[in-house]
């Protein structure tokens, strides 16, 4: 007979037991049922139960399809009505590295990243020095997180590293849970020292920019030419390398843009990356789509954005924050936490939701800039893409997809049980919404009542 069923708070003791418990391929080590299974395959698909075998997704079914999987080491676990999604993955963080400037170490960087149900993220600056530290953690199993890592071409300051990552094999895993992911690009400079971000704004939007925004932003341009930044991104191609290039003001977006038309087929069918996208021009948009570049962007919330609408005529606020923009142009788009590092607000996926589907939403990173003007309508995306934008098209972006992002047979088994359905659940609810178990490779790493700092 198969074990008696077990609540799902008493399954943290049984994480190292699952792992090792039955080898046949049609028999489940692992067993979830009696709740609400999303797979994120598409809006319909919604099941009761999951059967994971080993390390893999065996079936996901009815409760009574999926109950006939279990074999005499199966253990089964009662959801009570909770919710499974596939594992959270962040595709643009700084556990690794920039959480030690909000006083985290690495370890508890990924444990709060884990109690908030990330599973995955992109590390999204590594420079030479990183590396083989990284792979040490890895090595003694302080890499709880699957890191994929991006190799800096050039630092936060602009100053180029150079192609140190040649003769290195793209999408290589090179320690447990750490693989290489592609090249990290600055366009335009970011937080230098204490100096704030160079947000560089083109021809068509510099002249109207308020005494303010003139101020902080009148002297700064794109790092490259885009003839040059093109030749960035075919030497990574030509070693295999997609790029993620940070751009923030139009003038950047556009030089990564259109750099990716000159760098030719082989970069754009690497699925480039551009970062932040906070400013985009009409005759920008469509270019995301055509050129098969995804957006990754940070929920930032309303406050901020009113900031830099303060800098603009009224006229061009819209041109801010044009997630929903580039959902509906047919861009791919994927959601990152980034700044604030480690912020528990950005870190956590139910709060990224409730910033990308409201045009009211809060921050504890900003919270002294509130009450602050709504979001503009269409640029709030539906709970559906919001979610994708942290699994599948997260995934996808990260070059994961084939084993990680929706919950299908013979994926990874990285999932995440919640305490209520975020796909349902009113946005001012969403906060309410806590993690239960996070699971990586068919094993727990972290269960409710686990304290996340250590």
């Amino acid at each position: 007979m198969a074990e008696r069923t077990r609540p799902i708070v008493a399954v943290i003791c049984l994480a190292a037991v699952t792992a090792v418990a039955a080898h046949a391929s049609d028999s489940a080590t692992f067993i979830l049922h009696g709740g609400t299974v999303l797979p994120m395959t598409d809006p319909g698909a919604v099941y009761e139960a999951v059967a994971i075998a080993e390390d893999r997704i065996l079936a996901v079914g009815t409760d009574e399809e999926i109950l006939l999987l279990a074999g005499s080491n199966t253990t089964i676990v009662d959801l009570a009505g909770r919710t499974v999604l596939p594992g959270f993955i962040d595709a643009h963080a700084h556990l690794l590295r920039d959480c030690g400037r909000e006083s985290l170490s690495p370890t508890e960087a990924q444990t709060l990243a884990l109690s908030y149900g990330v599973t995955a993220a992109a590390e999204m600056v590594v420079e030479p020095g990183d590396l083989e530290r990284y792979k040490g953690m890895a090595e003694r199993g302080e890499v709880r997180v699957r890191a994929r890592l991006f190799l800096a071409y050039n630092n936060l300051c602009g100053s180029a590293l150079g192609p140190w990552y040649l003769g290195m094999t793209p999408f290589a895993e090179i320690a447990p849970r750490l693989s290489i992911a592609g090249i990290k690009v600055f366009v335009e400079r970011s937080s230098c020292g204490s100096e704030r971000a160079a947000i560089s704004f083109g021809d068509e939007l510099r002249p109207l920019l308020s005494p303010a925004g003139a101020f902080w932003y009148g002297d700064d341009w794109p790092l490259f030419s885009v003839d040059a930044l093109a030749a960035v991104i075919r030497e990574a191609a030509a070693a295999g390398f997609p790029v993620a290039m940070h751009a923030i003001g139009d003038a950047g977006v556009e030089a990564a843009l259109r750099a990716l038309e000159q760098a030719g087929e082989a970069a754009r069918t690497l699925r480039p990356l551009i970062l932040h996208d906070l400013f985009v021009r009409d005759n920008l948009l469509p270019l995301y789509a055509s050129l098969g570049a995804t957006a990754v962007v940070e929920p930032i919330n309303a406050c901020f954005v009113d900031t830099y609408n303060d800098m603009l005529p009224a006229s061009y606020a819209g041109i801010v924050r044009r997630w929903g923009d580039l959902v509906a142009s047919g861009a791919r788009v994927a959601a990152g936490s980034d700044w604030p590092w480690c912020d528990t607000g950005g870190l956590n996926p139910m709060f990224r939701l409730a910033n990308l589907i409201s045009p009211t939403n809060a921050s504890p990173a900003y919270a002294s800039w509130e009450p602050c003007a709504p979001l503009a309508a269409g640029q709030i995306l539906s709970a559906w893409d919001a979610l994708r934008a942290m699994t599948i098209e997260a995934a996808r972006a990260l070059h994961l997809e084939a084993n990680l992002g929706t919950l299908e047979p013979g994926k990874l088994a990285d999932l995440v049980v919640l305490s209520g359905d975020p796909l349902t659940t009113p946005t001012s609810g969403l906060s309410e919404i806590h993690v239960l178990t996070t699971v990586i490779d068919g094993q727990i790493e972290w269960q409710e009542n686990f304290d996340p700092t250590g």
